[in-house]
């Protein structure tokens, strides 16, 4: 009821803001919203702008909406607020995929504020310039506007005409956001603009606290969690079961299959190490495992503050078989890959300019099998569902693949380690939050910005959750110990652990890389070849010098050379290398003060993940 409430809001020119619990279902309202627009009120589906806060949000709000209201759907405009000021100031994503920076992006965002402000025209004039670049747009609505920094929320004031005096002039504005999941002032954003949003548009909250994702435990725990945070919006309204499933058993499938919980949230001692909590952990998922007939890797996830802290928990699961996958494999230079690379080449040497996605599948099909083709297809797949497989201009698909490669993300294939930040508006059928670095305040965070990204984490799970303990303070407090929807399990007798389980590894991207190393050479240079030779998952060798690293193929031969800052953990020598990738660099992407000492115009870079061990 208090989402359909929400959808069939009739009143004119009215500006709406949902707060949205976890789990509650805020996207699901804002896409009916949508169709209810579309379909009840009538509204020109191209009157319609939805702002995701990335692209793959935006191309799940399309996806259920195509469901929904099918071909009603093509209309509605679905970008993220960088491709809206991209397409406003008539930027290309393509033109700027070479760039090792976002600052480039963050002046186009001013740019596009500028222009739809109408900066150096009489009001008149400034007016009617907005309307024209807004096309006929009457309705905006924008998900997770709690995660907006400054650039974004100029960005929709300017859109939305909130400081035009003429009314009638303004665009409805909707927006959906949880001030306690956000996580991200390190990067720009801040809560401030939503707790805002009631001053600048005049609109009063609905709250949507229902969740219809956990079991009442873990909703249970992650309340007792975020009640302390102060200057909450939603202090008074904490997140609850849904009324379908308020009968059900606290811990619900898991009140009956887990002898040892009982479907409660699980506090679980890991020992005193990141090693012994690797241990600790992957063998309360083997036990839980154990219990059910139908037990899913890629449904499960471990969650940890740092990235350090899942290296051997990644170690254990290769030793023991079980399917892992980390969530940092994706890689920034997606677009220079040199297998995107050549897709593109295909397109454009190709003698149609127009192109669908199953011409697309086709070329994927024709490839040696590795990760990356593995990645593209899964980009050939989205781009399907933005299009409808309709045939679309070669440019248009190349202009989407360098938008959608600033964020690729692979498909979930097996146990997923990810920080908590990466795991936010994913869900997890089982997951384990691993302790250790949550008191880290970042840059620009307040001082309670662990909390809600404790939180955030807390309420991705759906079934089952255990929050690793190792000694000392932590953000739960003696009280909550003591709830019945958590249970403080005594320590488990821990094997010694393997020597593997010490290593540690790092996915080099192309700042930890001296990208012009091949580009010294004539294009008749054997090291050309040798390169061309390699794919992902080759061994390489390492040679450690004082003054740099040298990346060395099979055969010995130098195929690349590693940034000169780079440096080993602490403590710890290069045991190991594979190539994780090879891209395609040139002449023009090259810093300009060494482009005249270059001896070709196009090279391949060899991009390693280098495997670290104890040096004793």
């Amino acid at each position: 009821p208090v989402q359909r409430r929400i959808v069939a809001d009739d009143r004119e020119r009215t500006n709406v803001l949902v707060l949205a619990g976890p789990g509650s279902g805020k996207t699901r309202v804002l896409v009916h919203r949508i169709a209810y627009l579309i379909r009840v009120r009538r509204e020109n589906p191209r009157s319609i702008l939805a702002l995701a806060y990335n692209r793959h949000a935006a191309v799940e709000i399309r996806r259920r909406l195509a469901e929904l209201i099918g071909d009603d759907a093509r209309g509605v405009i679905v970008l993220t607020c960088h491709a809206l000021a991209m397409r406003l100031v008539g930027a290309s994503f393509s033109g700027r995929a070479n760039r090792l920076d976002d600052s480039d992006f963050t002046e186009v965002m001013r740019q596009a504020s500028d222009l739809l402000r109408g900066e150096g025209l009489p009001p008149d004039e400034a007016d009617q310039f907005r309307m024209r670049l807004l096309g006929g747009f009457r309705w905006i609505l924008v998900d997770e506007y709690q995660d907006i920094g400054p650039d974004q929320y100029a960005l929709i004031s300017a859109l939305s005409g909130r400081t035009i005096a003429e009314e009638d002039n303004r665009l409805s504005l909707f927006a959906v956001g949880d001030d306690d999941q956000n996580i991200y002032a390190f990067n720009g954003s801040s809560v401030e603009f939503i707790r805002r949003f009631e001053e600048d548009y005049g609109a009063k909250p609905s709250y949507l606290t229902d969740n219809y994702r956990s079991t009442y435990n873990i909703i249970a725990a992650a309340n007792a969690l975020i009640e302390p945070s102060p200057n909450r919006m939603k202090a008074g309204h904490p997140i609850r079961i849904d009324r379908m499933r308020a009968k059900q058993q606290p811990g619900g499938v898991w009140s009956q299959l887990d002898p040892v919980s009982r479907g409660r949230v699980q506090i679980l001692p890991v020992g005193t190490t990141p090693i012994s909590q690797a241990q600790a952990v992957v063998a309360e998922l083997k036990r839980l495992s154990s219990l059910s007939h139908d037990w899913n890797w890629s449904s499960c996830a471990i969650v940890a503050r740092r990235w350090s802290y899942l290296d051997p928990v990644r170690s254990l699961c290769e030793l023991e078989g079980i399917p892992v996958q980390m969530a940092n494999e994706e890689f920034s230079g997606v677009w220079r890959l040199r297998e995107t690379q050549a897709l593109i080449d295909c397109l454009r040497e190709g003698n149609s300019q127009l192109v669908t996605s199953t011409d697309l599948r086709g070329w994927a099909s024709r490839q040696p099998q590795g990760p990356w083709i593995e990645l593209l297809r899964e980009a050939i797949d989205a781009y399907a569902l933005d299009t409808d497989g309709a045939e679309t201009p070669v440019d248009h698909f190349i202009e989407w693949l360098a938008e959608w490669s600033r964020e690729a993300r692979r498909r979930q294939s097996g146990l997923l380690l990810t920080t908590a930040h990466r795991a936010k508006g994913l869900e997890y059928d089982h997951m384990i939050v691993l302790d250790g670095g949550w008191d880290r305040v970042g840059r620009g965070e307040d001082a309670d910005a662990p909390r809600r990204l404790y939180y955030v984490a807390m309420t991705r799970a759906r079934q089952t959750l255990t929050l690793a303990r190792l000694p000392g303070p932590h953000l739960f407090n003696d009280p909550l110990l003591e709830s019945p929807s958590l249970l403080s399990r005594r320590p488990i007798e821990l094997p010694a652990p393997a020597p593997a389980l010490s290593l540690r590894y790092r996915r080099l991207n192309l700042r930890d890389v001296f990208l012009s190393f091949a580009g010294y050479h004539k294009p008749n240079h054997p090291v050309h070849q040798v390169i061309a030779a390699l794919s992902p998952g080759d061994r390489l060798g390492v040679s450690v010098k004082p003054d740099r690293w040298d990346l060395l193929d099979p055969n010995g031969s130098v195929v690349g050379r590693l940034a000169g800052n780079l440096k080993a953990p602490s403590g710890m020598r290069c045991a190991s290398a594979t190539v994780l990738s090879i891209i395609k660099w040139d002449r023009e992407s090259s810093e300009s003060e060494y482009r005249n000492s270059l001896r070709c115009d196009a090279w391949e870079v060899v991009i390693p993940e280098l495997v670290f061990e104890p040096d004793s």
